[in-house]
């Protein structure tokens, strides 16, 4: 008995989602008709077009009366598509009484006169919502966002998402080029849908080659913000096509790719900037990371990458040199917890070698707390020091991070 009292808690919560889902996508597909309603009459006033209707005459005309209209002009013309669109939009009211044709009859052969109308598409997308027939609501709603960059109907599809028949459909309508999946992707925050409730369509999107660079930053950056660090990684990782490393490009022998899992320099305008972070290549060594202090203050970290931890104990090993350095306390790398900032541990003070390359290392633990994600990151081993600034060059190199038993 305890068993189907749970199940039924179950299906009754589930009952209602579905239901909130239904009422926030029918209120949001309303609201798009009457838009288009409100200023389909707005640019006929503008433009003094359909007189017959003297909608700019007398407002306040009563809705049978603009319907009957309507049908006058339809029967002197049947082929007549705009009055037909106009009467597919007035039946859409909710204070529409139906007459000789119903609301359902009016909008069918409106959309065969004028199947590239927006407002019909809009109007189909409400009926199937009104429905629930979610495949046929998708097919409405991709085209609009495709065809029309309609923000609103983005918002609905990322509604759908959590609907599964509605997702099966956006899986269908996915390939390489399409821009309705950008744009819906950017209307996930609005509609109160996480990247991870879109993750079963975002995968199927990298697979099939779908997502841009753009997108990718943008997929990532939101996962971040919604501290879904294990999901980001994987999400990193399928769009590279292999597994990476733990510390990504750690010998510093590719160019940053923004966005990811990478190096992260913050920005500064290199004219006021009191840190200067560029690759270059050295003899023997390859690429390597160098940082110019110029004495100005500085923004910290200088640079930083998050890095996912999935086990406990670690060691973090790299080389560096110094060059005319002139600071009083020196830098640091820390290893920081991602979600919160807390520093967890840091390299001893990096000060002057006298342009000798010099091998750093230490262990550490990641807390529990931590959510599987730090953030290695440069800064002053003093904080009082960003501000007052530093001068000489600093070069880093040959970055490993290893799991510790």
């Amino acid at each position: 008995m305890i068993q189907k009292s749970s199940a039924g808690s179950r299906s009754a919560f589930s009952f209602g989602i579905r239901l909130v889902i239904f009422m926030v996508l029918t209120g949001l597909l309303l609201a798009l008709a009457w838009a288009a309603w409100s200023i389909n009459l707005e640019r006929a006033c503008v433009l003094r077009q359909w007189p017959e209707l003297q909608s700019c005459i007398n407002r306040d005309r009563s809705e049978s009366a603009q319907r009957e209209t309507l049908l006058v002009q339809i029967e002197r013309n049947p082929g007549d598509s705009e009055a037909w669109v106009q009467l597919a939009l007035l039946s859409s009211q909710p204070t529409y009484k139906p007459g000789r044709l119903d609301h359902d009859a009016i909008l069918d052969i409106a959309t065969r006169l004028a199947r590239q109308d927006r407002r019909l598409h809009r109007l189909q997308a409400i009926r199937a919502v009104q429905r629930q027939q979610w495949a046929v609501a998708v097919d409405w709603l991709t085209r609009l966002v495709e065809d029309s960059d309609d923000g609103q109907a983005a918002v609905a599809l990322a509604t759908l998402m959590r609907e599964p028949l509605a997702m099966a459909a956006m899986k269908n309508h996915l390939k390489p080029g399409g821009r309705w999946f950008g744009l819906m992707v950017g209307a996930l925050p609005q509609a109160r849908v996480t990247v991870v409730e879109a993750m079963p369509l975002v995968v199927q999107a990298v697979a099939q080659k779908s997502v841009s660079p753009e997108l990718m930053q943008q997929l990532l950056q939101q996962l971040k913000t919604e501290k879904q660090w294990i999901e980001a990684r994987a999400l990193w990782n399928a769009w590279l096509g292999h597994p990476s490393p733990l510390i990504f490009n750690g010998d510093f022998n590719n160019g940053f790719i923004p966005g990811g899992f990478d190096w992260e320099v913050m920005p500064e305008q290199p004219s006021k900037a009191g840190a200067l972070v560029r690759q270059v290549a050295l003899d023997k060594r390859g690429g390597v990371l160098q940082v110019a202090f110029t004495g100005r203050a500085m923004a910290v970290p200088v640079i930083r990458q998050h890095v996912v931890l999935l086990d406990k104990r670690y060691r973090l090993s790299g080389q560096f040199m110094t060059a005319r350095f002139q600071t009083n306390e020196g830098l640091a790398w820390t290893v920081n917890c991602a979600n919160d900032g807390r520093e967890i541990a840091r390299t001893p003070a990096i000060k002057d070698t006298l342009s000798i390359w010099q091998p750093f290392s230490f262990e550490f633990e990641v807390p529990s707390n931590c959510a599987n994600a730090v953030t290695l990151q440069l800064q002053t081993y003093a904080p009082y020091e960003s501000g007052t600034g530093l001068r000489g060059q600093v070069t880093f190199d040959d970055f490993k991070l290893e799991t510790l038993q």
